[in-house]
């Protein structure tokens, strides 16, 4: 019978750790597996290129469509086709101004003030800010609000220096301000840029007139005629300063006030008669009126002139009568020479308003 002994000893020294040795082992027990090296550490990844986004979607077709649709009228159609543009580009400000501008026309003044919002948050282009600046300021003058238009007009004027309507306008606005000496330098920096601009070249005119140049008034006046022969405002225009100028250059005030009527009257019938409320009428009659009282005048004028002439001659005859011997005649042709009283200050019309100022409509 075999001895569970020696197994059980052999059994205890496959399980038994020996001390005293450091690192000693049985001589049965397995040697240990070799220490691996360690792995290298993966080599790091190329970074990714970012994902760049697509290119913008520029809606050209669809915002000159839109354009288009405003120009003839049709406010709703540009609103649709303006969103249609947006909806391929979110942030395409060209679009978001026709939609502006149709809003305005629509008088959906809330509507136009948010998209504008929207304009200025996008970076909207410094013409596209002034031509909505522009709209902004009609609301003001819509509201009697002469002074905010004039800032807002200032502005415009500011972000696009080299737009004729815009210095028309704040022109205009200074004129009906009576700020006369400030609305010559806008208007002729309209006139400057714009040659043909007949409107801008009236409103010129009446700045002049407020200042008192009234050769350069004429000159504006006509210049309007010669771009529009039939343009009735600077008929009627060419009559007031002709009715208001204390003097006009190669004519007495007989001959002013007549031209003044002339022109008024050729202003009526290019109109097919007065307009209610148009002051022609009451300036024609005003004209007539002075005529009379400046010929009465001149007769006065006359009569006192030859009293004058009556008195000198016979202070100048008294001392020689009185000298000559009794019975003698007074020397033929010894009167001395009348005196010239100076004429009296010629009465001067009452000043006129000046005409209306003629701004510009946003441009369609």
């Amino acid at each position: 019978m075999k001895s569970l002994v020696g197994k059980s000893v052999a059994a205890g020294v496959f399980g038994l750790v020996l001390t005293g040795v450091p690192g000693a082992i049985s001589a049965q027990q397995p040697a240990p597996a070799p220490v691996a090296a360690p792995e290298a550490a993966p080599a790091p990844e190329a970074p990714r290129k970012k994902r760049q986004p697509p290119p913008a979607v520029i809606p050209t077709a669809e915002t000159e469509a839109a354009e288009q649709l405003y120009k003839s009228g049709r406010y709703e159609a540009a609103v649709a086709q303006a969103k249609a543009a947006l909806a391929k580009n979110e942030r395409y400000t060209p679009a978001m101004l026709v939609m502006a501008k149709s809003f305005y026309k629509l008088g959906k003044v809330e509507w136009m003030k948010k998209i504008w919002e929207l304009m200025q948050a996008n970076g909207a282009s410094n013409a596209e800010r002034a031509e909505v600046t522009h709209l902004l300021a009609f609301l003001e003058i819509n509201q009697k609000n002469t002074p905010g238009a004039i800032e807002l007009l200032k502005k415009a004027t500011d972000l696009q220096p080299d737009n004729a309507v815009y210095w028309n306008n704040l022109g205009a606005q200074y004129l009906g301000a009576k700020n006369y000496a400030q609305a010559v330098p806008a208007l002729e920096r309209a006139t400057q840029l714009q040659a043909a601009f007949a409107k801008a070249f009236i409103n010129l005119g009446s700045a002049y007139r407020g200042t008192k140049d009234y050769e350069k008034s004429l000159a504006s006046y006509q210049r309007a005629l010669q771009l529009f022969p039939n343009y009735a405002d600077a008929v009627f225009n060419l009559g007031i300063l002709y009715l208001d100028a204390e003097k006009m250059p190669n004519v007495d005030t007989i001959a002013k006030l007549n031209t003044a009527v002339s022109y008024l009257q050729k202003y009526k019938q290019m109109m097919g008669g007065t307009p209610p409320g148009d002051p022609a009428d009451a300036y024609v009659a005003e004209a007539q009126e002075n005529i009379k009282k400046e010929q009465k005048r001149i007769e006065r004028q006359k009569k006192a002139e030859e009293r004058d002439r009556q008195r000198a001659q016979q202070k100048a005859a008294a001392p020689a009568a009185s000298q000559a011997p009794a019975g003698a005649a007074a020397p033929s042709g010894a009167s001395a020479p009348p005196a010239v009283p100076a004429p009296p200050a010629a009465e001067s019309p009452a000043a006129k308003p000046p005409a209306p100022p003629s701004p510009a409509a946003p441009s369609p």
